[in-house]
């Protein structure tokens, strides 16, 4: 293949520079990559191309690199950052080839790789592999604590059921004693749930039966906290291919935060509906609360692992409730006002 082809048509982009670090020639890849035209980059400093904080650096760099060159291949390259003509940064990998007496001087060839999506990919890698480990080593720690945990509910709920209960004072640290108990082992579960990489087994669920089962499990809680329950269930829903279980976990989990929230009392609704976007039907439930909302710069974290604003939180619930979403194939969002109280939003594909 000739030069003047090759050059035109490389996947990467192409950029020479001679011994001044001045651009010779780029090819349309690398216009792309960094949004100047040929005309425009032709005689200018390679430094343009560059983060202004990595200039100076850069410019020393490619002066040593003419004083002793060396071709550096790709993958053994530079990782940089590359600066665009609109003033945005990327990531960048870089290979070198110098080129001896040519008709235009020494030259050196840049060939340029946008790693976006690689870095991207590998911290997904990363983050799974991290997962992979944290599981592994809750799943043994969970499974410990599990039994003490439920010997120390089941002696609670003995007391606390009794026909002769103790005296009131001890029974309201029973009560605690109960509380917490149920709170620990609700940790413990999402902590096994974390650790289960399996998976689901899909049947048909009906949307408004799935929540009318978790206010029959969670209502009478709500309502001993002072919260009001309402529900708007559209009629005649079709049903969604999931796992009921792993899908009342979410539902529960939202409630509870929700009361959480508001612990002088509040109001939640439950509303479910059917939308059809071109020809895709998906059903939506929404989970509302009036309570004091989530400040704006807390909202962009609250599904990431781990991050909590509880201080007997373990950042595990809302993360754990958008991953079973996702392994549903659908959606889950929030909306919230400071002051007028935050809504849920999951959307779930309807089966055919």
């Amino acid at each position: 293949m000739p030069y003047a082809e090759y050059f035109r048509s490389a996947t990467e982009g192409l950029i020479i520079v001679d011994r001044s670090g001045r651009i010779v020639e780029a090819n349309s890849e690398a216009e792309r990559l960094f949004g100047y035209s040929e005309a425009e980059l032709q005689g200018r400093p390679v430094e343009l191309l560059v983060p202004e904080h990595l200039r100076q650096s850069h410019a020393g760099y490619v002066q040593s690199y003419f004083a002793a060159p060396r071709t550096r291949a790709m993958g053994r390259g530079l990782s940089l950052a590359g600066r665009r003509k609109d003033g945005s940064e990327f990531p960048l990998e870089i290979s070198l080839t110098y080129a001896a007496d040519t008709n235009r001087g020494d030259l050196v060839v840049a060939a340029v790789v946008d790693i976006t999506a690689r870095l991207a990919l590998e911290q997904e890698v990363r983050k799974a592999e991290t997962l992979t480990s944290l599981g592994i080593l809750v799943a043994g720690i969970a499974h410990d604590l599990n039994n003490p945990l439920q010997v120390i509910r089941s002696r609670a709920e003995l007391l606390l059921d009794s026909p002769e209960p103790p005296p009131a004072e001890i029974l309201a640290d029973v009560g605690t004693i109960h509380r917490q108990a149920q709170r620990a082992s609700a940790i413990v579960e999402q902590f096994l749930e974390l650790s289960r990489n399996r998976e689901r087994v899909l049947a048909p669920v009906d949307v408004n039966a799935l929540i009318d089962r978790t206010l029959l499990l969670i209502g009478d809680e709500l309502r001993k906290s002072g919260i009001s329950l309402e529900t708007h269930l559209a009629a005649d829903l079709p049903k969604v291919n999931g796992d009921a279980i792993a899908l009342e976990r979410v539902l529960i989990n939202l409630l509870t935060n929700a009361r959480e929230a508001m612990p002088q009392g509040g109001a939640i609704t439950i509303a479910s509906r059917l939308l059809q976007v071109d020809e895709q039907a998906s059903l939506h439930i929404t989970v509302t609360d009036n309570g004091p909302g989530i400040p704006a710069d807390v909202l962009g974290k609250i599904f990431d692992l781990l991050y909590t604003t509880k201080s007997d939180g373990s950042g595990l619930g809302l993360w754990l409730s958008r991953r079973i979403v996702q392994e549903h194939h659908g959606r889950m969002d929030v909306t919230s006002r400071p002051g007028e109280g935050t809504t849920f939003n999951i959307r779930l594909p309807a089966s055919a």
